[in-house]
């Protein structure tokens, strides 16, 4: 009976990795779509887009109903016909000196973009490569010409924006459109410039808004990422490509800058029946370095560490340094410009990535800093910077809150750290509980809209449930009411994770490429140069070993 015991636990360890199944979550928030060239508007069920009202397609019925929230659905069978889709809006700039645009459809809006500039809409029957301005759609439109769409005035748009297959629009970047030269209408004396002045300086008033400027390279910021929204509800659905990679290490080589070996690190003691150690890898980012393209922080249990990942020149990665913290249990890890952040006990630590020295430190203002769900920044539109801190972690009954101060800087240089408010953490009614917890959080800023999204993740935890359980991710707006800020939550996935490879309660984020595209990232929970029961954290040596983690970006 033990040997049969055992190993079904190893079946289903093997299964668990093997599984990249996910379950999406739809969140509280109404969504518009059509039935049968139908539109309207209600919170979708489990089955998403695809659910029915009713039986047949075209008959109303209601002896046969189920609830979901407070909406009543009828049967949700897929229609074997096909819906008339909606026809798009096409606003008509024809006209010269047009200041009211005429709308020809209606059809819900899209975000684009025109010669750098962003701008959101219903789609013509060209979609993205329609045109704003006199003549044939798809020519190009003389510079001095200028038509204005609400209370943004658009001149020549001969460039249309480069979609990729998924429908998400990756266009040039804010940057590209801040250096456009602005141009008046002759007819009403309607400057562009003082409403891009008024909204400058709503910019900056915000605490809501990130700053989507940022450039590659620059040391105080990261990329702004195209909606954020449809990126993450389609890594809910599945739609996303994950490769696997490994980092490699020596257990007993010292590493700079302190001559730290793995063994002193990463080498915990199992705690648990299965195996399984109780110190492991807390979090791991994407950086902002080509050199340098991944770090993360370690638990021990004396003092943990922060270690960073070398890339050669033909791609291969290990481990570059290691440094020790100044206590046994780090938080999870976040990236700003050239600088990996991470907390600890009460204080804020700034590393930069580049140098590798740690040449900057916090205190928060605050009793009870608790950073045991995560912490994240982002540079917000008025230069300052939001930090947002999450805890406690674990998955016990305690409440859990969310903290947001915002850091001032010198010179280029964080400065001061100001506690704003706390916010407790909510989740809807309706999504599993593992949702409710948390152990790392990423901040994502949208480029165009400036909104400000977070991404929490956490994971089953001990036993057979970290195994062969489930990761979860949950997306999660930032909102502001007064001076105070909040988090709304939005969407939300499930996926399978192992101890191997992704284990997503240790260690899972989300950063952005150069491309503007959001990647998933996850990493392995620990390992142990001795082996584990069953194998569940892959094959260890006591010289040369690898750690694993696998990344993923919708397609």
């Amino acid at each position: 009976m033990r040997v049969f015991f055992l190993n079904s636990i190893k079946a289903i360890a093997m299964l668990a990795a093997a599984t990249t199944a996910t379950a999406s979550f739809a969140g509280p928030a109404a969504v518009s779509h059509t039935h049968d060239g139908r539109q309207h508007s209600h919170v979708l069920p489990a089955e998403g887009l695809a659910h029915r009202h009713g039986g047949a397609t075209g008959q109303a019925t209601s002896n046969v109903v189920r609830r979901t929230g407070t909406i009543v659905y009828g049967s949700t069978q897929p229609s074997q016909s096909t819906a008339k889709p909606p026809k798009p809006d096409y606003y008509d700039f024809s006209s010269s000196g047009n200041q009211s645009a005429t709308v020809i459809s209606s059809g819900s809006s899209a975000s684009h973009f025109h010669d750098g500039r962003q701008h959101t809409h219903p789609l013509p029957a060209q979609g993205y490569a329609h045109r704003h301005g006199a003549g044939s759609l798809g020519t190009r439109i003389n510079s001095n010409t200028t038509r204005h769409t609400n209370t943004v005035i658009y001149g020549n748009t001969q460039r249309s924006t480069r979609s990729d297959n998924d429908g998400l629009v990756f266009g040039p970047s804010d940057s590209a459109r801040n250096t456009q030269v602005q141009k008046t209408t002759s007819n009403n004396g309607y400057f562009n410039k003082y409403k891009d002045r008024d909204n400058r300086r709503d910019r900056r008033r915000s605490l809501s808004k990130g700053d989507t400027n940022c450039r590659v390279g620059q040391p105080n910021c990261n990329m702004c990422a195209a909606n954020v929204q449809q990126q993450f509800k389609r890594a809910a659905a599945n739609q996303i490509r994950w490769q696997t990679k490994p980092w490699s290490f020596t257990w007993p080589q010292k590493y700079p800058p302190q001559n730290l070996r793995p063994l002193d690190i990463f080498d915990g003691d199992p705690a648990h029946a299965l195996g399984i150690p109780d110190t492991h890898v807390q979090g791991f980012v994407r950086t902002n370095s080509s050199l340098y393209p991944y770090a993360g922080s370690h638990s021990h249990k004396k003092r943990g560490g922060i270690f960073v990942v070398k890339q050669s020149g033909n791609g291969t990665k290990y481990l570059s340094t290691l440094h020790r913290t100044k206590g046994r249990h780090p938080s999870g890890v976040h990236i700003i410009g050239k600088y990996l952040v991470y907390g600890l006990g009460k204080r804020l630590y700034f590393m930069d990535i580049n140098s590798q020295n740690q040449d900057l430190e916090f205190s928060l203002p605050i009793e009870k800093a608790n950073f045991g769900g995560g912490l994240g920044i982002v540079k917000l539109a008025n230069d300052r910077h939001l930090v947002v801190t999450t805890g406690p972690g674990g998955q016990d009954n305690r409440p859990r809150y969310n903290q947001f101060y915002i850091l001032e800087t010198s010179n280029g240089r964080p400065s001061s750290l100001k506690l704003i408010n706390q916010s407790s953490t909510q989740k809807p009614s309706q999504w599993p509980r593992g949702l409710a917890y948390s152990e790392n959080l990423s901040l994502i800023t949208e480029c165009g809209t400036g909104d400000i999204y977070a991404v929490h993740t956490t994971g089953d935890e001990k036993g057979i449930s970290a195994i062969t359980g489930n990761g979860y991710w949950k997306l999660s707006k930032l909102v502001q009411k007064d001076r105070a800020l909040g988090l709304t939550a939005i969407n939300a996935f499930t996926m399978r994770q192992d101890m191997k490879i992704c284990n997503v309660r240790a260690a899972a984020t989300v950063g952005v490429t150069p491309q503007k595209r959001m990647e998933f990232s996850c990493h392995g929970y620990a390992k142990d140069p001795d082996g584990s029961t069953f194998n569940v954290l892959g094959r260890s040596s006591r010289n040369k070993d690898k750690f694993y983690y696998r990344t993923g970006t919708v397609f």
